[in-house]
């Protein structure tokens, strides 16, 4: 599994370089869908769209 710090790197790396998606992705060992999706992460970060997810309890009966 790819850390953020990790995927951070990834998104700039294949941005400052010259190789299409497929090479970067076979030099490093990777998957096309690991990079699109920090891809896509880096887009929501940059553009103000982080997602929170919370824990919800829901109320039921009270089994005594």
């Amino acid at each position: 599994m790819v850390t953020e710090q990790e995927g951070a790197l990834l998104v700039r790396k294949f941005t400052d370089s010259k190789l299409s998606g497929r090479k970067l992705c076979r030099e490093n060992g990777i998957k096309r869908s690991t990079l699109r999706y920090w891809i896509e992460r880096a887009d929501e970060l940059a553009n103000g769209k982080e997602v929170y997810f919370s824990e919800l309890v829901l109320g039921g009966e009270n089994k005594c």
